[in-house]
């Protein structure tokens, strides 16, 4: 999924999208619903250690 499509899904602007996938900002409590949501995945899995 691009981050036009991911953003558009989500709500949120595809600049802010990019931004986080850069690690130039951290996503709020909000943004990680609204992503999870566009993702179609709890948004616990963000959290989720994966080592």
């Amino acid at each position: 999924m691009s981050q036009e499509e991911l953003a558009h899904r989500a709500h949120v602007n595809r600049n802010y999208v990019g931004m986080l996938e850069r690690e130039e900002f951290a996503a709020s409590v909000d943004i990680l619903e609204k992503l999870a949501t566009a993702l179609g995945v709890d948004p616990i899995e963000f959290l989720r250690d994966e080592s």
